[in-house]
């Protein structure tokens, strides 16, 4: 049988690739054979994911739509298949009445703007070949109105409906689009947005294991793996979907 979750001589492109979700997806990708193009805005974070891989790194703070046009248009010119959406920041954890402009601002302009950069310069490339395949990252954030945490739910729920509208405007291009809403993750940057010091890590991640029905959190692997699958030919006939997996904590009907 044909392994459709094979991206043998694929070219790849996922930001974010220093760390986290966005370490685990390329080097997912990586082992499922594509040539991958490490983004990250810490130059050394970036260098060591593709050292580990045998992929490219690159340089790049996705907020940047210039640079971001420069580079990954370079890239693209050489042909790319897939597109991994991974960079992203925290909310600053501020009530609406008192939300900080310039940090909402800032984490827009990762969030939502940063995607939609990346988006923008493959898109002719992607378009001309008729194929490609883009996965964006959102949050159960947007399903779920965490207080203090405005800012980042409206950038990934800005990012999911990019993802639908996309999704209708390049499908007659052969080009899929969807995104990956995850439950929480222990990674450096979300614990570090939760405040959870050592001391009370644990009854952190407790409590949002006791919210999902699988009685975990996730890691960066299980969220890896929805992408793949995503970018890959076992979902061929997926497009304009926002896969949420989050252990059960969020089941919108």
């Amino acid at each position: 049988m044909i392994d459709r979750l094979s991206l043998a001589g694929r070219r790849a492109i996922v930001t974010g690739a220093g760390a986290g979700i966005g370490r685990a997806t390329a080097t997912l990708f990586a082992a499922a054979g594509a040539h991958v193009l490490c983004v990250d805005r810490d130059p050394d974070a970036a260098a060591e994911a593709a050292a580990a891989i045998g992929g490219a790194a690159a340089v790049l703070d996705v907020s940047d739509r210039i640079a971001v046009k420069q580079l990954l248009g370079d890239f693209a010119a050489d042909g790319v298949d897939i597109l991994a959406n991974i960079a992203g920041v925290a909310s600053s954890g501020e009530r609406i009445e008192t939300m900080d402009r310039a940090a909402f601002d800032r984490i827009f302009a990762v969030n939502f703007k940063g995607t939609l950069h990346c988006i923008q310069a493959v898109l002719p490339a992607m378009i001309a070949a008729r194929r490609g395949a883009i996965v964006n990252m959102v949050s159960s954030a947007i399903d779920l109105a965490i207080p203090t945490n405005a800012s980042y739910s409206i950038s990934k729920a800005a990012v999911a409906m990019l993802t639908k509208v996309l999704a209708n405007e390049v499908g007659p291009d052969g080009i899929r689009v969807n995104a990956v809403a995850p439950g929480f993750v222990p990674t450096a940057l979300s614990m570090e947005a939760a405040g959870a010091g050592a001391a009370d890590r644990a009854a952190y991640l407790d409590r949002w294991s006791k919210s999902a029905p699988l009685g975990r959190v996730g890691s960066p692997e299980d969220i890896a793996q929805q992408c793949l699958y995503l970018a890959s030919d076992a979902a061929r006939f997926v497009t304009g979907q926002v896969l949420r997996a989050n252990g059960g904590t969020t089941m919108p009907w």
